[in-house]
């Protein structure tokens, strides 16, 4: 694999900000691969990641109606249920290994202009490019 691109939702304190490109930065280098991150703007249609979401939900309310004596006590249950009836991989992560990639990160800098990006583009080598329209030009960031 040479390039491995996420299209996502555009909430900017969620995705846009400056952690979110330390680990597409390292994920770039340890791989050395090119990493892209597309927002989608809302209000443009419904996109890639809103037919994901929905393709889980669905598969969510099916076990639920399909499975109704069954307690389903936490999201390990719901996931156990749900993983092998879809090709989308799933994850599922602790508390301890969320703790443990937060000590890893170290103080960032403030990425200017954050809110203004369409896409986030690391190269190989950890340079970080950022575009403010999807056919705009690049500019290091």
């Amino acid at each position: 694999m040479k390039n491995l691109i996420f299209i996502s939702d555009s909430p900017v304190s969620q995705y846009r900000n400056k952690t979110t490109f330390y680990f597409l930065k390292q994920y770039a280098i340890a791989n050395q691969i090119t990493v892209k991150w597309i927002y989608l703007e809302s209000g443009h249609g419904k996109g890639v990641a809103d037919g994901v979401g929905a393709v889980i939900k669905k598969k969510m309310d099916e076990a639920v109606a399909f499975h109704p004596d069954k307690a389903f006590n936490n999201v390990l249950d719901l996931f156990n249920v749900i993983k092998n009836n879809t090709n989308i991989k799933l994850f599922t992560y602790k508390t301890e290994d969320i703790d443990f990639m937060k000590k890893m990160i170290p103080k960032l800098a403030v990425v200017k202009g954050t809110a203004a990006l369409h896409e986030v583009t690391t190269k190989p080598d950890g340079r970080l490019y950022g575009k403010d329209t999807s056919f705009g030009p690049e500019r290091l960031l």
